[in-house]
């Protein structure tokens, strides 16, 4: 076994001993005088041989894509590997492009210990040599290779034979498939190094798509920060404790709280300086949990403790031990206090709404009694609250706190980005009065901000469509408010020095406050309201919009991410589908479709052709969507071709009908096997030109795999039918 990479086995693998019944990775009372599994009989039939081989490789396509977690598709790996050749050792390693190291993840040998406490560095052993270069190795013999290194601790006299390939992903490699056969004379042949590279890639898919499932499925509910849960997740789980409580008829406590002059912070000492103040303080809130109690960042500088089984009196004590433990933080620029409030379910609200609003009201109690200190809910807290500075007022503020959080609750509930923006316009009417109000977020090209929702209530607004509403980050008021992150209440439009006006809308005198939506430090859209007259939104109502924007922030960027999710398992499925069509059809027309329809669906366009050439003329293989797909993939297609995926404004495109022209403004276009993808639309960002590129790489294998197919079949008539 010479040759193990800081980890067994040439390049990083480990002395594989693994016969066929030794199949675990952590087994070291297995008998060590292994014999290789018995040869497969020699195919009478090589072209056949080769076809039922890829026929399995698509089939092994599937289940690995369907892996939900690491371990379930390493499994599948070593499992799905064996059907396509036979080996006797395999290890999967990950690249830490942090550390610069070469990880071994997963191995099925013999010395599996000694290798997954081996890493390499990149481009040290085969294993790390293939990674840093991006290149395949096919050694019959390991020994003789001045590359290989052994695993402490293996055997340094074993002879094998390795295949060692890289895990590649849009161009980086993520990581090493290693194959390993024990014995002098057990090279891997030509054919099966090709089917170990076609597998590996199908590997790196699949590990690329494991790992980003896993990580939104963890920022969707981990504020990025401080580490805690962030507000979509403590509203789920306080719903979910309100519910027990009530059901068993236990006891049920929230405390919030928040930094106190924690603007004065950030403003005179810089954020850095308050990121760093937020995580001591996160810190110090998880210290005293249970395992049943959860701790949650809301917004900004607001954090909430769910105490379940816990009265107000244990609740309260909490509370107190955590303003001790944060007075006795590091003092840094300033000394840190927190101001807690603390309220009980059910003895202080019913429902989740007056809940919420009964621990903000006992925080609200604690500042006035001079900060850095806890307060609980009680009718007094509560009278105060009421009638107190301003009487009507604050009765006033509460019963829009009290709106805000049922609002913000819907919001949390929501999932779709547009349905977000539509309960947001129709919601808020309920809290400031408007005539106009639009939600924008920004497009993942970083400059466009796209409406995704309006209202207006009056005639004056009834021009106004989502497509003239189109602004960039840095144009008129929406826009400033975007590129600056900060609210800007403009008394009078006509006035703004960088207002803009909207296409087809006459000049009026009106108030615009646009409050932008700031997540992770970054606008991600912007709320408008506009009312007719001048100055007509009050203090009150900025802050009321701004406190629904910081909440609606949370919600779009949780449903943005789990677009992405549901984007990333479409394209999955589709790729899928396609690979399938290749091996169940020998037709290119039959694969074309699917790749178009593919394009068409995962991309957002009107339409999709996909364009190839035959004997110098150009002609439609496929097409699906708008008409006009046809003749601007023709035009497309007799242009010339950039690499990767390119977007040209259609009207650019000679000997385009106009009708074809005015149907999609740009067209998206990447080369595939023997042809060019093109796609058509009004706008296409980095996002959809990843999907184009992605759907347009599975395409190209498709196709050739189906032209193979076909000349096989062709070439075999009857017995390849019967092996089908």
């Amino acid at each position: 076994m010479l040759g193990r990479e800081g980890s067994p086995r040439p390049g990083g693998g480990s002395a594989r001993r693994q016969g066929p019944r030794c199949e675990e990775a952590h087994s070291p009372d297995c008998d060590r005088r292994r014999t290789l599994p018995e040869p497969p009989q020699p195919e009478t039939d090589t072209q056949a041989a080769r076809l039922r081989s890829y026929e399995t490789l698509i089939d092994v396509s599937r289940m690995l894509l369907g892996s939900a977690s690491l371990e379930e598709l390493f499994d599948r790996v070593t499992t799905e590997l064996r059907r396509l050749v036979g080996y006797d050792a395999v290890t999967i390693y990950g690249v830490d492009e942090v550390r610069g190291l070469v990880v071994p993840l997963h191995s099925v040998d013999m010395w599996a210990d000694e290798i997954m406490g081996s890493p390499l560095r990149i481009g040290e052993g085969l294993t790390g040599w293939a990674i840093e270069h991006c290149a395949a190795e096919n050694l019959p013999s390991t020994h003789a290779d001045t590359r290989i290194q052994v695993v402490p601790g293996t055997p340094a006299d074993e002879r094998e034979a390795l295949v060692v390939v890289p895990l590649i992903v849009r161009d980086r490699p993520i990581g090493a498939l290693n194959a390993y056969r024990l014995g002098e004379v057990t090279a891997f042949s030509d054919e099966e190094f090709d089917l170990i590279r076609r597998f590996a890639d199908l590997v790196a898919l699949a590990l690329d798509n494991t790992r980003i499932r896993h990580q939104l499925e963890q920022e969707a509910q981990t504020d990025w920060l401080t580490g805690l849960g962030n507000h979509r997740l403590f509203h789920e789980r306080l719903r979910q404790e309100m519910d027990r409580a009530e059901r068993y008829g236990r006891p049920l406590s929230l405390i919030v709280f928040d930094l106190d002059d924690f603007k004065f912070l950030n403003d005179l000492h810089g954020h850095q300086e308050g990121d760093l103040v937020l995580r001591r303080v996160a810190a110090a809130a998880s210290e005293d949990l249970r395992l049943s109690d959860m701790a949650c960042r809301i917004g900004g500088e607001e954090f909430a403790i769910l105490l379940p089984e816990t009265g107000k009196r244990a609740a309260r004590a909490a509370a107190d031990r955590l303003c001790a433990r944060v007075r006795a933080l590091p003092a840094g620029v300033r000394t840190t206090t927190v101001s807690c409030g603390v309220a009980s379910f059910p003895g202080d609200a019913p429902n989740v709404t007056e809940f919420l609003a009964a621990a903000d009201a006992a925080l609200y109690a604690a500042k006035g009694r001079g900060k850095d200190r806890a307060a609980s809910y009680t009718p007094a807290v509560q009278a105060g609250r009421a009638y107190g500075s301003g009487g009507p007022v604050q009765v006033e503020s509460l019963k829009q706190l009290r709106l805000l959080a049922g609002l913000a609750g819907k919001l949390n509930r929501l999932n779709d980005i547009t349905q977000i923006g539509e309960t947001i316009v129709a919601d808020l009417a309920g809290m400031v009065d408007y005539h106009n109000a639009r939600v924008y977020v920004l497009d993942d090209d970083g400059v466009t901000l796209e409406p995704v929702a309006f209202r207006g209530t009056i005639d004056e607004y009834e021009d106004e469509t989502l497509e003239g509403l189109r602004v960039a980050v840095g144009e008129g008021i929406t826009g400033a408010a975007a590129a600056r992150g900060k609210t800007l209440n403009i008394p009078d439009a006509s006035e703004c020095p960088f207002a803009a006006q909207i296409p087809g809308t006459d000049d009026i005198d009106e108030s615009i406050l646009a409050v932008p939506f700031v997540y992770d430090r970054r606008a991600t859209g912007v709320l408008v309201l506009a009312k007719l007259g001048l100055n007509q939104f009050s203090a009150l109502a900025v802050r009321q919009v701004e406190l629904l924007a910081a909440h609606a922030s949370v919600a779009l960027e949780n449903a943005r991410l789990l677009a992405e999710e549901r984007r990333a398992a479409a394209t999955a499925e589709a790729l899928l589908d396609i690979a399938t069509a290749a091996s169940r059809e020998a037709s290119p027309q039959v694969v074309a479709r699917r790749v178009v329809a593919a394009a068409h669906r995962l991309a957002g366009g009107a339409g999709a052709a996909l364009v190839v050439e035959r004997g110098g003329r150009h002609r439609v293989l496929a097409a699906c969507g708008d008409a006009a797909a046809r003749s601007v993939g023709l035009a497309v297609a007799r242009g010339d071709t950039a690499d990767g995926v390119a977007v040209i404004a259609t009207g650019d495109l000679p000997a385009l009908p106009v009708s074809a022209s005015e149907a999609a403004r740009v067209a998206a276009h990447v080369g595939v096997h023997g042809g060019t993808l093109v796609v058509v639309g009004n706008r296409f960002g980095p996002a959809a030109c990843e999907t184009i590129a992605t759907i347009a790489g599975q395409g190209s294998l498709a196709l050739q795999n189906a032209a193979l197919l076909r000349r096989l079949r062709e070439g075999y008539p009857s017995s390849l039918r019967r092996s089908s």
